[in-house]
C-alpha cells in the first residue's frame, strides 16, 4: 500500500467515523457518552472545577475545529483572520526566542499540516504559474535574512508583516477552488464589517457593554490610544478606520447582488453604520483610501455606478433632514483642521529618503528605522509647502508602505513587490478578459477585488500598517485568489497561462 493511498484511507476512516450512526444505532452514541464522563471526571479530579471547565472548552473547540475543517477548510481559514482581531489580547504567550505562542499561531500551523495533508490525498494544489509564488517567497526569505544579519530582535513583526501574509497567499492560491468557498469568505468579511462598526460605534458613545475585548478600553493595552477616536480589537485608530474601509466595499458588493427588497433594506442600513463606524476612527487616511477604492467600483461596474448613485441620493436626504450635520462635531472639526500630522509626515519622507540614499539596496535594515533617525533627522524645505522643522521629526515614526519599506529593506525589497504586484495585476487582467460566468467569480467580485486592493494601497500611503497582520492577510489572501483560482466555465490553463 502506498502512503497517499494509505493517508486517503485514513482520512476516509476519520470521516466516517464522525458522520452520525446509521441504522439507528445507539452503540456509538453510548461510548462516545460514557468516554466523556470519564474523561470529564478526570479533570476536574487533578485539575479542579476552573481549570477542568477551560480544558473541557478547549477540547470542544478543537473537535468542532477538526470537524468543520474536514468539510471545508475556508470555515478555519475565517476563524484564523478573526483570531487576529481580539483574540491575540488573551492567548498570546511570549517565548523568548520563538515565536509568540498565540490563537492564530496555532490556527496557522493547523491550516499549513490540513493543507499538507489534502495535497498528498489529493494531489497536486498548485498549477503554474509559478512567478507569483517564487517573488514572495523570495522576499519573506530576504526580509529574514536581513533581520538576522542586522542583528534585529524584530521576530515577531516579521511573522506578522511577511509570514502571515505569505501563507494567506498560498490559502487563496491552494484551498479556494469552488465559487461557494469564495462566496463563505465573503460572507466572513461582511461579518467582520459589521462586527467593527458595533465596536466603533459602541466606543465613540461608551457603550462599554457592546464592547468586547474589554482590553480595547485599556490604555495601557495595544500600539496607540486616542481618546475619543475609535481603535477597535486591533487596538489602533488609523488601522481601525482602514479595515473598516475595505470592509465596506465588500457591503456593496452585497448590495448589489442580493435580489430581497428587505435584505437590501437591512444592507442599506449596515452600509449606513459602517460608514459612521469609519468616521469614528477619526482618521483621514482612510476616509481617502475608501472613497479611493468606492470609485473603483464606479469606474470598473455599471451596476455598482447605479448602487452608488442610490446611496447618494440617500445621503443627501438624510443631509437635508440634519442625520449628517449631528456627526459634524468640534471634535471631528479639530481633526479635519490638524496641519501637524502633515507636517510630520514630510519630516518622516525627507528622514527616509536620506536613509535610502546612505543605504539604497539593502535599506538600514529591517524595523531600524527609529535606531537610524537621529542621524538622518534635520529640518528640511519642502517644495510647494515651505520649511519643515527639525523638532517634528524628532519622534516621527514611519508612515507609509513604500518610503519606509525602500528606507528599511531597501531597494531589493521594493523591486521584489514591485515584479509580484506586476505578476498579479497580469493575472487579474486574464480574470477579466476570461470573463467567468461563476457566480461568486465574476467580474462584479474581480471589481470588488481590485477595489479593495486600490484602498490597501491608497491607505498604504498614508499609514505604515506592515507590522500588522489582519489587514496584510486579507490583501494577499484575495490576491493568491485572483492569481491561482481557475473558473470551470471560462479560464482554460493556456489562456491563463500566457496571460500570467
Amino acid at each position: 500500500m502506498s502512503l497517499t493511498t494509505g493517508i486517503t484511507s485514513a482520512t476516509r476512516r476519520m470521516q466516517s467515523s464522525l458522520a452520525p450512526v446509521s441504522g439507528g444505532s445507539v452503540a456509538g452514541p453510548v461510548v462516545l457518552g460514557v468516554l466523556s464522563t470519564v474523561v470529564s471526571g478526570l479533570l476536574f479530579h487533578f485539575l479542579g472545577p476552573k481549570m477542568a471547565t477551560v480544558a473541557l472548552g478547549v477540547m470542544i473547540i478543537v473537535m468542532l475545529l477538526v470537524w468543520i475543517s474536514l468539510k471545508d477548510l475556508t470555515y478555519s481559514l475565517a476563524f484564523w483572520m478573526f483570531t487576529m482581531a481580539g483574540f491575540r489580547t488573551y492567548g498570546m504567550v511570549r517565548m523568548p526566542g520563538l515565536p509568540d505562542l498565540s490563537i492564530d499561531r496555532i490556527l496557522l500551523v493547523w491550516i499549513v499540516l490540513l493543507l499538507l495533508l489534502r495535497m498528498l490525498v489529493k494531489g497536486r494544489q498548485f498549477r503554474g504559474p509559478y512567478t507569483a509564488d517564487f517573488l514572495l517567497l523570495t522576499y519573506t526569505i530576504y526580509v529574514l535574512v536581513q533581520l538576522k544579519l542586522t542583528g534585529s530582535p524584530s521576530f515577531h513583526e516579521w511573522v506578522l508583516s511577511c509570514l502571515s501574509p505569505y501563507f494567506a497567499f498560498v490559502y487563496g492560491r491552494a484551498v479556494i477552488k469552488r465559487s461557494e468557498e469564495i462566496r463563505n469568505i465573503l460572507i466572513f468579511l461582511f461579518a467582520m464589517s459589521v462586527y467593527f462598526y458595533i465596536q466603533s460605534i459602541a466606543q465613540r458613545f461608551g457603550w462599554h457593554q457592546l464592547i468586547w475585548p474589554k482590553a480595547i478600553l485599556n490604555p495601557d493595552v495595544g500600539a496607540l490610544f486616542h481618546v475619543g477616536r475609535s481603535r477597535g480589537p486591533v487596538m489602533h485608530p488609523p488601522l481601525f478606520g482602514q479595515l473598516q474601509g475595505m470592509f465596506l466595499i465588500v457591503q456593496l458588493y452585497f448590495l448589489i447582488k442580493v435580489k430581497n427588497p428587505l435584505w437590501r433594506g437591512v444592507i442599506l442600513v449596515s452600509i449606513g453604520l459602517g460608514a459612521i463606524g469609519l468616521l469614528f476612527s477619526y482618521t483621514r487616511g482612510p476616509w481617502v483610501a475608501t472613497a479611493a477604492g468606492i470609485a473603483v467600483l464606479g469606474i470598473l461596474r455599471p451596476t455598482y455606478r447605479k448602487a452608488l448613485v442610490v446611496l447618494l441620493i440617500i445621503a443627501v436626504l438624510a443631509g437635508s433632514v440634519g442625520a449628517i450635520q449631528a456627526l459634524n462635531t468640534d471634535f471631528l472639526q479639530e481633526r479635519l483642521e490638524n496641519t501637524q500630522t502633515i507636517e510630520n509626515r514630510l519630516a518622516f519622507m525627507a528622514s527616509a529618503l536620506r536613509m535610502s540614499a546612505d543605504h539604497p539596496l539593502f535599506g538600514v535594515g529591517y524595523f531600524k528605522f527609529n535606531e537610524y533617525r537621529g542621524h538622518y533627522n534635520q529640518g528640511t524645505y519642502i517644495p510647494f509647502y515651505g520649511f519643515v522643522r527639525k523638532k517634528l521629526g524628532a519622534e516621527v515614526a514611519i508612515h507609509d508602505i513604500y518610503i519606509g519599506r525602500l528606507a528599511e529593506e531597501g531597494a531589493v525589497s521594493v523591486m521584489l513587490l514591485l515584479a509580484l504586484a506586476v505578476s498579479v495585476g497580469r493575472a487579474f487582467l486574464a480574470q477579466w478578459r476570461a470573463s467567468s460566468r461563476e457566480k461568486y467569480f465574476d467580474r462584479d467580485v474581480l471589481a470588488m477585488i481590485m477595489a479593495l486592493a486600490v484602498c490597501y494601497l491608497v491607505g498604504g500611503m498614508i499609514i505604515d500598517f506592515r507590522y500588522f497582520d489582519l489587514v496584510n492577510v486579507v490583501f494577499y489572501f484575495l490576491a493568491g485568489l485572483v492569481y491561482g483560482y481557475r473558473a470551470r466555465d471560462a479560464i482554460s490553463d493556456s489562456r491563463t497561462s500566457e496571460c500570467c
